[in-house]
């Protein structure tokens, strides 16, 4: 009855107070757009707008281990199918190599979601078919293929969670 009305009215409350914390303008994992909505990273991932976190890691591993440290994370390893994530992710390379979401195997080259990768000519992907996982390289921007276990740095992506 009345009591429980009382209580929702409460908790939405709380929400919109928790909510005014947690999307505060300015904050670098926030995305401000009109309207009552933002877009929320983990702790220790990054916004770099759109709707999708990264991470960026600190220690290095083969291709296989890093993916499967962005599977316990929910993650997939960076998935550049189009430029405009590349220009964005460009601007947070520190001077490294990062293992990405593509891989070569009977398919051919395949995203870690299993789409295969465009055969668009990309003058920003320079494979060779000899080296099976790709990694993106700071300078210019550019992905290679490298052997799958080098030991590089990588980058994980995943959905930004909404508030509304």
């Amino acid at each position: 009855g009345l009591r429980g009305s009382k209580a929702s009215v409460g908790q939405s409350e709380n929400l919109q107070g928790l909510k005014a914390r947690l999307c505060l303008a300015g904050d670098a994992n926030i995305l401000s757009l009109p309207g009552p909505r933002c877009s929320l990273c983990p702790v220790n991932w990054k916004w770099v707008g759109g709707d999708t976190c990264f991470y960026f890691s600190e220690e290095v591993a083969t291709w296989q281990e890093s993916e499967d440290y962005c599977s316990s994370q929910n993650a997939t390893l960076l998935m550049l199918k189009g430029k405009t994530k590349l220009v964005c992710i460009a601007q947070l390379l520190a001077r490294f190599s990062y293992w990405i979401g593509l891989s070569y195997g009977d398919d051919g080259w395949t995203w870690t979601d299993g789409t295969k990768l465009s055969t668009k000519r990309r003058d920003w992907i320079i494979l060779s078919s000899t080296q099976n996982c790709a990694y993106l390289h700071y300078h210019k921007a550019r992905v290679y293929s490298g052997n799958c276990l080098e030991k590089y740095l990588w980058i994980c992506e995943k959905a930004a969670v909404q508030l509304t």
